[in-house]
């Protein structure tokens, strides 16, 4: 990104440049972000922005007999969020590598929200939701190893420590959520 600020509008796009870059390996993809601080803010802008198109389109597109709320939506993904961005942390405070955690995190949000966006087009499209799954897993791997490997500077040992890092977060994270607001969800 240039020295002057970019209008939010212009940051998305060099975001999705970038995106597009990681998802193919480019090494060049990096400096299609705003890492800085102000890009955090962004970031977490178009985040926002993502969960709320999603929120919508389940408004209208899950049944009301399923007994899924766009409450429950919202707080999973909040939850997962959560949960996911501490051991993230944790990890490459554990690598020595607490100086990417902004670059990862920004690079992350952006990532999070074309696909959340993108994924939402195409189930609103009909596309059949095990294809939807599928382009999720694929895509979503490639841009988190690239996004460890070209904005962290991690190698293969250290993205499967990240990997397993925020596995194991999440299954810790989960299991205190749901003792806790288990039984307040009976």
């Amino acid at each position: 990104m240039s020295a002057q600020n970019p209008t939010l509008v212009q940051e998305a796009i060099s975001a999705a440049d970038g995106c597009w870059r990681l998802a193919l390996g480019r090494p060049e993809a990096p400096s299609y972000f705003s890492t800085d601080l102000a890009g955090l803010v962004s970031s977490f802008i178009a985040l926002i922005v993502s969960v709320a198109i999603g929120l919508l389109a389940t408004t209208f597109s899950v049944p009301e007999l399923s007994g899924v709320t766009s409450f429950g939506f919202l707080f999973s993904d909040v939850l997962l969020y959560a949960i996911l961005t501490g051991a993230s942390w944790v990890v490459l405070r554990y690598l020595d590598k607490a100086d990417r955690f902004v670059a990862f995190l920004t690079v992350s949000n952006w990532l999070s929200a074309f696909f959340g966006i993108a994924f939402q087009i195409l189930a609103v499209i009909g596309v059949p939701s095990e294809a939807i799954l599928l382009v999720a897993l694929i895509a979503g791997l490639a841009t988190y190893i690239n996004n460890a490997r070209l904005v962290v500077g991690l190698r293969a040992g250290g993205i499967a420590i990240l990997m397993i890092g925020q596995i194991i977060g999440v299954m810790i994270g989960l299991g205190i959520a749901g003792a806790i607001l288990g039984p307040a969800l009976q």
